[in-house]
């Protein structure tokens, strides 16, 4: 009877959470020492992929590692097998990761691409990144109309230099995708289809863990990328409000 129960209050919980997340389409979490199909590493050269035995972005071994080269310069990618999602309106991409830095000016930009035939990148977000990045989870919504007839793949990528960057740790890639017309319509979007009011970010480590915060307003800049973002802490029961 307990067990039943203890079933019954976890499925209250976590319903409405998956409810609100939509369907999964894509979900990696590089539990093997090798990429599984569909996955690749593209990109400028002195640049280190490779599946690492740690936790750094706070899920279970293994994750990715992405460790630069002290003189690399450019851009390189993970990327995703191709995404089916011509019956879908709009996704949800989470992902985990750390950013480890070391001293110096780091001055670098990370960002989720899209691309029809796996060659040519458009960035639907990106941020730019001064210093080390603690243990975060983020949900990043896109609105994905232009997209819903194509097949295609997303990219996680580094742009910039790598002279202060010891390593990027990514790990549980999941793509949530769902329909308007079930969930209600989409909130205002910036020029790449950037859904602000539906994404966070929430911190995983540290002093500010369980820190969540929301994009609560779009700004272009000089990279037209800018996103201009307000913290705040959430109790556990709120997370499902």
């Amino acid at each position: 009877m307990k067990h039943r129960l203890l079933t019954l209050l976890l499925m209250v919980f976590t319903l409405p959470l998956f409810a609100q997340q939509g369907d999964v389409v894509l979900c990696e979490g590089f539990f093997n020492p090798w990429l599984e199909e569909g996955w690749d590493a593209k990109g400028d050269d002195w640049v280190v992929w490779y599946i690492s035995n740690t936790t750094f972005a706070g899920c279970k071994p293994r994750e990715m590692q992405m460790y630069p080269d002290f003189n690399f310069e450019g851009t390189t990618r993970l990327v995703t097998p191709i995404v089916e999602l011509e019956k879908y309106d709009f996704i949800n991409f989470q992902f985990n990761h750390a950013l480890e830095a070391t001293q110096g000016e780091l001055d670098v930009r990370i960002g989720i691409g899209i691309s029809g035939n796996g060659e040519d990148w458009e960035s639907i977000w990106e941020d730019t990144v001064h210093g080390s990045i603690a243990q975060s989870q983020y949900l990043l919504t896109f609105d994905m109309e232009e997209w819903t007839t194509k097949s295609p793949q997303f990219c996680l990528y580094f742009a910039g230099h790598g002279t202060y960057v010891n390593s990027w740790y990514i790990d549980n890639v999941i793509v949530y995708a769902a329909k308007k017309n079930k969930y209600g319509g989409i909130d205002d979007t910036d020029e790449n289809g950037f859904v602000a009011s539906r994404s966070s970010i929430t911190t995983l480590k540290g002093p500010s863990k369980g820190t969540v915060t929301q994009f609560s307003k779009l700004r272009k800049s000089r990279s037209r990328m800018a996103r201009v973002v307000e913290g705040r802490q959430k109790k556990w029961w709120q997370f499902w409000k």
